[in-house]
């Protein structure tokens, strides 16, 4: 954290964090991870990834999924629209 105090949502509940914390996530479910600033000032937070493959992550407040990609366009989707997997295949 560098400026502010925003409220940190993990699976273990809810923290405000502070100047100098740092917080590290683990991939999968038990690193669901959401930063909100609930204050009426400025909130600075330095993110660092050691990911260097495609990454894809779950929204579950909108029920949507991302797909990352380095070098390439992110992809967000909407749940709902799912196809099957022989969709579109010859």
């Amino acid at each position: 954290m560098l400026v502010g105090h925003p409220t940190l949502r993990t699976p273990a509940g809810e923290d405000v964090l502070s100047p100098g914390d740092i917080v590290c996530f683990p991939t999968g479910p038990e690193g669901a991870h959401k930063l909100t600033n609930a204050t009426d000032g400025p909130v600075r937070v330095l993110m660092l990834s050691t990911m260097t493959n495609p990454d894809i992550a779950i929204y579950p407040d909108s029920d949507k999924v991302g797909v990352y990609f380095p070098d390439w366009s992110n992809l967000l989707f909407r749940r709902s629209s799912a196809v099957d997997y022989y969709d579109g295949e010859r």
